[in-house]
């Protein structure tokens, strides 16, 4: 019976099969061992990691970097996914940055200590239709947001103008320091 009197009936019944319930919960919690959550490393936010940006080869109004993340910890921490980007003036002033996601597949990442990963950054210095031939401000840093975190790392960005309205393509990160090319 939902909704009315209560008997001393009804809470006899109940009674047991509460018990077996909270049985068959402890029994399994007791075969599996600690919980996962428990033996997992905490989540890779600004205050474990230093970031910096490493240009790799480019050609034909086309460029390329990686952003790197270093578990600077004594504490193995896990990321997954694609990590925030704005780039910055001299002032700190927002340069027109739209960061574009690839459709990769974000896989869970585990750093030990001194452990990096990282994400491939490309985009054009050519002028898209429309748009000047030069960009309207010249970035000189990179605000970096981690996967999952509200709080960002900077670094200095010394790879230029990003035509094409900001436009920069990401890909998810990935275990390492990424290509030496």
């Amino acid at each position: 019976m939902l909704f009315g009197k209560r008997t001393r009936r009804t809470r006899l019944l109940v009674a047991p099969a509460a018990l077996s319930a909270l049985s068959a919960v402890a029994l399994i919690g007791v075969a599996a061992g600690p919980s996962q959550a428990a033996t997992r490393p905490g989540w890779a936010d600004t205050s474990a990691l230093s970031v910096r940006v490493h240009a790799l080869d480019s050609g034909a109004g086309q460029r390329y970097a990686t952003v790197i993340l270093t578990n600077r910890t004594h504490k193995t921490v896990r990321t997954q996914g694609y990590v925030g980007l704005q780039l910055l003036d001299a002032h700190g002033k927002d340069v027109p940055t739209h960061v574009v996601r690839d459709r990769g597949r974000a896989e869970p990442i585990t750093l030990k200590p001194g452990q990096s990963a990282y994400t491939r950054l490309h985009w054009g210095v050519v002028a898209g239709v429309g748009e000047p031939t030069k960009a309207e401000k010249d970035p000189t840093r990179l605000e970096v947001t981690p996967p999952d975190s509200r709080s960002h790392l900077n670094t200095a960005w010394k790879l230029g103008e990003v035509l094409q309205k900001g436009r920069i393509d990401i890909t998810p990160l990935a275990k390492g320091t990424g290509p030496r090319f």
